[in-house]
């Protein structure tokens, strides 16, 4: 069962760190919204893209931290997208775990706001990179510390912004279960797939596991909803 019903075909860009990270952003989206899988418009890295472009458009395939700050900060492929009609939204998604590498000084790990805090510092770096504009159409999606830590509150009923090693933790863990994986978009379209349902997500309380999910959560409702009730 949907969140919302599905009454738009407007269209999200999603800028992320690699296509695994976009499956669980789509998800999210999908089930929040209503809004169709195929609305959900990878900009960076590039998904789809014909044999005889590849040569043009081979950087544009992949992705990292570094990327998504130098594509935040050119503002390019985000000015395009947001110049369509229809296309109000870009998600721009980040891990902390290199937060250092990107000008972050990280709060004490011992604070009990240590997720609040660091996601705070994050969005306002992200808003120099775009140099203090369009944060209303941006989704930021700041995953605490891996976006594999939004998935492990899936499958292990702890809080995941504690795990020094997200990533491994759900490989163990999976493992354990029988369950593939491997870090690619379509795996992680499958095993992620419990958020976009609203059942699931309040039966197993997934957003009391990762403060940063949650704010994502929060802010798809907050800024997304009211525009797709306005169309």
């Amino acid at each position: 069962m949907e969140l919302y019903p599905k009454i738009s075909d407007m269209k999200i860009g999603v800028i992320s760190e690699g296509h695994a990270d976009r499956a669980v952003i789509t998800n999210i989206i999908t089930g929040l919204t209503g809004i169709d899988r195929s609305n959900i418009e990878a900009i960076r890295p590039i998904y789809n893209y014909d044999e005889t472009d590849k040569a043009l458009i081979s950087a544009k395939a992949f992705s990292t931290w570094s990327v998504v700050k130098e594509e935040c900060e050119k503002r390019e492929l985000i000015d395009g997208f947001l110049a369509f009609e229809g296309q109000n939204f870009v998600v721009i998604h980040i891990d902390t775990a290199e937060a250092e590498m990107y000008g972050i000084k990280r709060p004490d790990k011992k604070s009990a706001t240590y997720c609040e805090e660091l996601r705070e510092l994050v969005v306002k770096q992200i808003n120099t990179w775009l140099k203090m504009e369009m944060s209303d159409q941006i989704l930021y999606a700041v995953a605490i510390e891996e976006i594999d830590a939004w998935i492990l509150t899936i499958y292990d009923q702890n809080d995941s912004t504690a795990s020094a090693k997200p990533k491994e933790k759900l490989s163990r863990i999976l493992g354990k279960k029988g369950i593939n994986s491997t870090s690619n978009y379509d795996n992680f379209l499958v095993i992620s797939k419990p958020l976009s349902k609203e059942k699931e997500i309040r039966q197993g309380n997934f957003l009391s596991y990762n403060c940063s999910l949650n704010d994502f959560f929060e802010e798809v409702k907050v800024k997304v909803i009211p525009k797709l009730e306005a169309t």
